[in-house]
């Protein structure tokens, strides 16, 4: 048994390179192999999930492999920032909202730069455009690459340009 379980896990670090590399087709076929065995393998999950939202656009099926992943693997913090992207990406945003602040409060190692950032995305999609603009801010506060904190300030920018002078008043006394 621990011989197989091992192998799975090889096979999965095969299937992650082969998406790096740009073969998701072959890396499919090996994750769908891995679960055809081991059903609670969460990584797996988490990986097939990304190529049915991102390359098959199978939302309900990317949802579904990212639940799965969270189930089985709870602290994989893959999966929920994952599912963060399509719950966004679809509009869902009161569920999103609902997902980053649970994920905040439980999950050890959470990306907290991340998250900060797609609740300016959510505020930002909402128009309510200080809370964006104050989350992207917090998102680069704990960034650490130069470009994701570049990033943070040109959404900054691009937020506070679409603020009327209260707004921007506002946010000076805040």
């Amino acid at each position: 048994m621990e011989e197989n379980i091992s192998y799975y896990e090889n096979q999965f670090i095969r299937a992650d390179a082969l998406i790096s590399d740009g073969n998701v087709s072959e890396a499919k076929e090996i994750l769908e192999e891995i679960l055809d065995q081991y059903p609670d393998f969460g990584k797996a999950h988490n990986h097939l999930g990304w190529i049915y939202y991102t390359k098959l656009s199978n939302h309900e099926k990317g949802a579904y492999h990212y639940k799965l992943a969270m189930r089985f693997d709870p602290k994989y913090p893959a999966a929920y920032l994952n599912y963060t992207y399509l719950l966004v990406d679809l509009g869902r945003l009161e569920e999103a909202k609902e997902h980053i602040a649970e994920t905040l409060n439980t999950l050890e190692g959470a990306d907290k730069a991340s998250y900060h950032s797609e609740l300016g995305r959510i505020y930002e999609m909402e128009f309510d455009l200080i809370p964006a603009y104050e989350a992207y801010k917090k998102a680069a506060s704990y960034g650490f690459g130069a470009q994701f904190i570049e990033n943070m300030k040109m959404n900054m920018n691009r937020v506070k340009d679409k603020m009327t002078i209260f707004e921007k008043l506002k946010l000076k006394f805040t």
